[in-house]
This record gives C-alpha cells, sequence and structure tokens, in this order.
C-alpha cells in the first residue's frame, strides 16, 4: 500500500506542539491501516480486533480488492471446482467469504472501518494484467461500490445473515490510493482520469446509501499542488467528496502540520471549506539500517524508540490543530509489520511485528499509541 519513494518535506509549523484544547477531538479520531500480515491465511482477526481496540484505536483502514470479489466476469469463465463460493449479484459471480470475516472482526470489537477500494479485476480494467490497473469504465467500478454497500452498507445482507454480530455498517468509502504516483495509477494523465472515478464513486454511493462518507484518496508529497490539479481537472467542493485524505510523510510531525496547512489552504480556495480533512496514513518505519533508503528520505526512517517517540509527537500534534484544520482522524500506518527480510521501508512501520515464532508482539510504538490515546482522550473530554 505505500511506495517506497516518497518525497520528504522538512518544513516547520508555527503550532504543532501546542497542547491541545479542552475542546473533544472527533469521535474515531484515532486509527490504524490493516494489510500486510492481517491479511494472512489463519490470524485470529477478533483476537487482533480486540487488542486493537483495547490500545485505543477507534477506525480500522481496510483494503477491499474488487478482483479478489469478483475475478469473474460471468459464471461461464469460473473454473467448475470455484463455483459454489461464489453467489451470483447481477450475473456477475461474487465471493464475499474473505470480506465477511474482516467486517465480522472489526463489528464484533465495535471497529468503524473505513474501506480503501483498490484495483480492477482483468475483465474491467483498462490495462488488463497490470496488478492496479484503474477501470476501463469508472461506472463499473462505481457499481462494485454499490456491491458493498449492499452487502455491509445500513440495510446490507450481511447484517440479515449473521443478526448475532453487533450492527456496524460499512459508511465510509475511501477511493483509491496515491494516484499521484505512476505506482498506484498509472495512466498518462492521472488527475483528470482520477476525477471522473471519484465522480462516478460519488454518484453511486450516495444512490445506494446517502449518509455514506466518501473520502477522496490520500495523497503524499506535494499534495496541496496536486489536489490543485484536481480542482483545475474539474473537481470541486461539492458532488465529488465529503473528506479529503492527506498521506503527510516528512521527517517530522511540524512538517506534516505544514503539510495539512497547504492543503487546508487550497480547500478553503476552492469552495471546500467545510469539508474535512483525514490523515490515512502517517508513519515513521524503524527501518535504519535494514532497508534501503535514498538520502533525501533520512529523516523518515528511523529506529524502534525513534518511531515510539514519533506515535507521541505525531498525535499530539495533529490534536493541538484538530479543530482549526477540520482534521477529523489520523491513521496510524500501519498495524503490523513483519520487520525483517524486506529492503522496503514499510515493511518495518508497525505498531506490532511478528517474531520468529510467528506469534504477533508489540514493538515500543504500540505502548506509545495507547499512552499517546489516553492523555488526548483525558484531555479533551
Amino acid at each position: 500500500m505505500r511506495a517506497t519513494i516518497i518525497a520528504a518535506l522538512t518544513a516547520l509549523s508555527f503550532c504543532v506542539l501546542v497542547q491541545p484544547s479542552a475542546a473533544a477531538l472527533p469521535q474515531r479520531f484515532f486509527g490504524v491501516t490493516g494489510n500486510g500480515p492481517l491479511d494472512a491465511a489463519g490470524v485470529d482477526l477478533v483476537h487482533e480486533g480486540s487488542v486493537m481496540r483495547s490500545s485505543g484505536v477507534g477506525t480500522l483502514r481496510l483494503s477491499i480488492e474488487w478482483p479478489n470479489l469478483q475475478p469473474y466476469a460471468t459464471f461461464a469463465d469460473v473454473p467448475p471446482g470455484e463455483r459454489e463460493r461464489f453467489v451470483d449479484l447481477d450475473g456477475i459471480p461474487t465471493a464475499f467469504a474473505a470480506t465477511d470475516a474482516r467486517i465480522k472482526a472489526a463489528a464484533i470489537n465495535d471497529l468503524e472501518v473505513l474501506a480503501l477500494v483498490l484495483r480492477a479485476p482483468n475483465w474491467a480494467a483498462r490495462e488488463p494484467g497490470e496488478y492496479l490497473s484503474v477501470p476501463r469504465d469508472p461506472r463499473s467500478y462505481g457499481r462494485f461500490l454499490s456491491v458493498l454497500v449492499g452487502r455491509y452498507g445500513p440495510e446490507g445482507s450481511f447484517w440479515a445473515e449473521n443478526p448475532l454480530v453487533p450492527r456496524r455498517p460499512l459508511r465510509h468509502f475511501q477511493i483509491w490510493n496515491e494516484p499521484n504516483l505512476t505506482h498506484f495509477f498509472p495512466v498518462p494523465k492521472w488527475a483528470p482520469t482520477y476525477v471522473a472515478l471519484l465522480r462516478a464513486s460519488y454518484k453511486a454511493i450516495k444512490a445506494a446509501d446517502p449518509g455514506a462518507t466518501v473520502v477522496t484518496a490520500g495523497m503524499p508529497n506535494f499534495v496541496w499542488s496536486d489536489y490543485a490539479k484536481l480542482f483545475k481537472a474539474g473537481m470541486r467542493g461539492q458532488g465529488y467528496f465529503d473528506v479529503i485524505a492527506v498521506h503527510p510523510y516528512t521527517d517530522n510531525p511540524a512538517g506534516c502540520i505544514t503539510i495539512l496547512n497547504r492543503v487546508r489552504r487550497v480547500l478553503d480556495a476552492h469552495g471546500a471549506r467545510q469539508r474535512a480533512i483525514w490523515v490515512t496514513e502517517t508513519g515513521w518505519p524503524s527501518a535504519r539500517g535494514k532497508a534501503k533508503v535514498l538520502p533525501q528520505h533520512r529523516g523518515w526512517i528511523t529506529n524502534q524508540s525513534g518511531e515510539a517517540a514519533r506515535v507521541g509527537d505525531a498525535y499530539r500534534a495533529y490534536a493541538a490543530n484538530a479543530k482549526r484544520l477540520k482534521l477529523g482522524r489520523a491513521y496510524w500506518y500501519t498495524w503490523i509489520s513483519r520487520d525483517r527480510g524486506s529492503s522496503d521501508a514499510w515493511e518495518y512501520a508497525g505498531l506490532r511485528t511478528i517474531d520468529r515464532s510467528g506469534r504477533f508482539v508489540d514493538k515500543p510504538a504500540l505502548a506509545a499509541f495507547r499512552n499517546v490515546v489516553r492523555a488526548l482522550t483525558k484531555t479533551s473530554r
């Protein structure tokens, strides 16, 4: 989910480490991304969700990859041995089991889900065979979003089929990830293509659930400039999104606030003054000495003690500026990582890790997360 090349920003902010005011933080302010090892077979998702909730996590960002649910266009394309795992939705074979398990575990633990909806199956892709191909027709992606609402939304079939599961409808949808990076959005003209995808998604989601929240793709690097490009390409403050997402990766929390200040100014200048900002990824991987690091990225690669320190500093900075920036949530990237055997720094970004016996264990960063949630929740009451 994370690209390995992210530009560092070292600017400072004038109001970063101010103690948060007594005003209550938004509900579900503290979030994490759940991916990587959590997606492996055999993981006890209910137990892991309970660890999240007891640590102060209120919202979980989960990727839902379209090809995993609808890999085939018709039942004629499904190999005979696989047909039993699919249901028929308007003629499209659809497999819900894996996503059902993830939504169920989150609901049991009162974790509100932000669904990051990614990828297009080959039958709907502009570039079949390209892993992160955009859909050929944005409306087909919109129809898949409607399928998710129909399964997990307020009147979703999942809740009717599972009456003993606490009803926690899926009502927050993030439209793709980091389209300003070619790795995630391999098209020549990314801005108008993404605007078309966002518009189709907004219309489909609101038709299926008018109360749902449509969140733009989070973007890193010079994100304020890229949001200006999206507005120039036709995006508007109304009818395209409810929340703007940002991935403010940089050397320190002060730089994160500088980035958010610049994004806020772009939104205010383009008719989106009332729209909230969510930080849907933030983090500093503990990969120093273990992963390849470009010279310009040294500031955001640290060790385990440095990661733990940044957890507290970052959330205090976000909380201190939440009201002014209309900052509604901040998701740490990521909940759990392997922390060995990879040159990718983001394989060391978790609050938890896997020890050599295969157990999920805490890193120092999780204790720091718990402490800052406790402190800021107490302060904001």
